[in-house]
Order: structure tokens, then sequence, then C-alpha cells
């Protein structure tokens, strides 16, 4: 029979994990209850299921017309490559959530969103990652899920790479995930045209990408550099999709561009000449459309069955300005 101690004890246990799970059920953008929802609606395992990835808003005026584009397109869920705040730390880490609760909470009340944390969300002082788990609810920054034949991995802000007990986490999450169509997400980006430092995002092979080849990656998501980029590298699809409205950088690194490579950015100083639009995509095909304003969009992914496809649409005009079947 158990002693006054152990009731005592398995009682508190009972209490904290009542409480935990209570607060992801009040937690109106905690992505899990809403989740739990919709495999209640469609089946624990479906095999058709489509999801959007966007992120880099940092509080723009352009992020409620984003969402409303979103909305038109009734994903079953989204996931976000970070950057939802321009700062989450802090006194204005208070601030800038609340304007995210006012920008998007119709929204993510509304869709399960799966957020990951960026430069910004740590930045301002030391309590971001405090304040980012407060606001959605999650207990880590780091973390996976499973919805039907997919599972979707988060990475947070520090290279995993430099992290050998984050590296081994991710090889364990990437080998349960056999068998299944394997998404991650994250912030900072393994390869880009975007950014000029080759320390901040290499543009090539790491310990990190190596795993992802090695397990059979579908698509690795990030943002940080406001552009959108599609390509592939060995066996793995990286998709920069930061467009839901912080201003649009430039092309610095266009020259790492390989063919097949689909691209959206601004168009350098040097690239820029009288008369030319300052924006560009870029298809994979080679051919180059002109864009004479700031173009912001989402990531549309669908699953159905074995196969996998994208479309990068316009926020504005509802535009398909890349489509592939990436599986």
């Amino acid at each position: 029979m158990p002693n006054f101690k152990t009731i005592l004890i398995s009682g508190l246990a009972l209490l904290i994990g009542m409480s935990c799970f209570s607060q992801k059920i009040d937690n109106p953008y905690n992505p899990e209850p809403k989740m739990e929802r919709l495999r209640a609606e469609k089946g624990k395992k479906p095999t058709k299921m489509h999801f959007l990835v966007f992120g880099d808003s940092k509080g723009s005026i352009h992020f409620p017309d984003v969402l409303k584009r979103a909305d038109m397109l009734q994903p079953d869920f989204c996931i976000t490559t970070a950057d939802l705040v321009n700062r989450g730390a802090g006194d204005q880490g208070k601030v800038d959530y609340k304007t995210l609760d006012e920008d998007g909470g119709w929204f993510m009340r509304k869709y399960p969103m799966w957020p990951t944390v960026g430069n910004h969300e740590e930045s301002g002082g030391e309590d971001g990652i405090e304040n980012f788990s407060n606001f959605f609810g999650m207990e880590k920054e780091m973390y996976s899920f499973t919805y039907g034949n997919a599972k979707f991995i988060a990475l947070p802000w520090p290279k995993v790479k430099d992290d050998p007990k984050k590296l081994r986490w991710l090889k364990r999450e990437l080998r349960k995930a056999k068998g299944k169509h394997i998404f991650v997400y994250k912030h900072r980006p393994h390869y880009t045209l975007g950014s000029k430092s080759y320390d901040d995002v290499e543009g090539e092979e790491t310990a990190t990408t190596k795993l992802y080849d090695k397990y059979n990656v579908t698509a690795v998501f990030s943002g940080h550099d406001h552009i959108y980029h599609r390509t592939k590298r060995k066996n793995t699809t990286y998709i920069i999709s930061a467009g839901a409205g912080a201003s649009i950088y430039k092309l610095k690194r266009e020259k790492d561009a390989i063919t097949g490579d689909a691209y959206y950015g601004k168009r350098t100083d040097e690239d820029l000449k009288e008369g030319v639009a300052p924006y560009k995509f870029h298809a994979m095909d080679g051919t180059v459309t002109d864009i004479p304003e700031a173009m912001y969009y989402v990531l549309s992914v669908k699953i159905d069955g074995e196969k996998v496809s994208i479309q990068m649409i316009d926020e504005k005009t509802g535009k398909v300005w890349d489509e592939a079947a990436i599986k």
C-alpha cells in the first residue's frame, strides 16, 4: 500500500501535469489542441494535407494582407519561419507581441500555427525565449510533431551543427521518421541568394545538411533572408519563405544560384539600371520577370500520398509565381 508521502508526490505531479495541459488548452495560439481537433475531423492518418509556410513579418503593415491571402487558401495548418516580431524581449517585446496578437490573433485562433524562433524573437534582452513560449504556449523551441504520413521538425535559431547534443537529437528524430515525408523548418537558411555573410549562411554542405540527405528529408523551410529561393542540393530541397511583410532584401549572392533555382528579390545597385524595375522573379527555366514594387507571399505545400507539390503565391493577386513537384 502506498504511503502518505508517495500519494502526496503523485498528487502534486498530477496537478502540475494538469496545469501544463490546461495552459495549452487555454492558450488560443498553442497549435497542439487545434491539431487534435484536426485529427478528430480528418482522421489520424490522412494521406492528403495542405499547409502553408511563411515568416519574417516583424510587425509590418503588410502582414494582415498576407494572412488574408493565407485564409483564402484554407490550409489545414501553418508553419512559420520565425521573425513574426521585430523584437521579442524586454519591454519592446511585450509591445511587439501585442501587435502580433492584434494583427494575427484572428488567424492563429482559426488555424494551428506552428512557430519557430528567429534572431528577432531572441533580440532585446534575456527573456525573448520566455516571451515566445508564453505567447504560443510552447514548452520548447526545438520540437517535432507528426500528422498523417509526414513528420515536421522545428529547429532553433543557433546553428545545430555547432551543438553536438542538438545534432544528436535531430539525428534521432530523423531516424524515427523513416517512411514518412520529412519537413524541417527553421529561421536561418543553409543556402541563400540574399545575405552576403558566409559566416551567417554558409551556402555549402555541413554536418546538418548531410543528415538531411542521409535521411531523405523532403524539404527544409527557412526565413531570415527576405527573399524567395527554392533550390535542390544533392537529395534535399531548400526553400526560403520570408515574404510575410518585412522589407525585401537585395539578391547579393545571386551568383550562388544553380541551374533550376527559382528566386525572387530586389536587384542590387549594380543590377539596377535606369528604367529597370527594382524587383525581379527568376523562374526555374531561367525566365526573368520585372516587378515594379515589393511583393509579399505565402508558400503553399500539398501532400497527396507519396507526392509533394509547392506553390509560391502573391498575397495581393493570388498569382502563382513558382510551382513544382518536389517529390
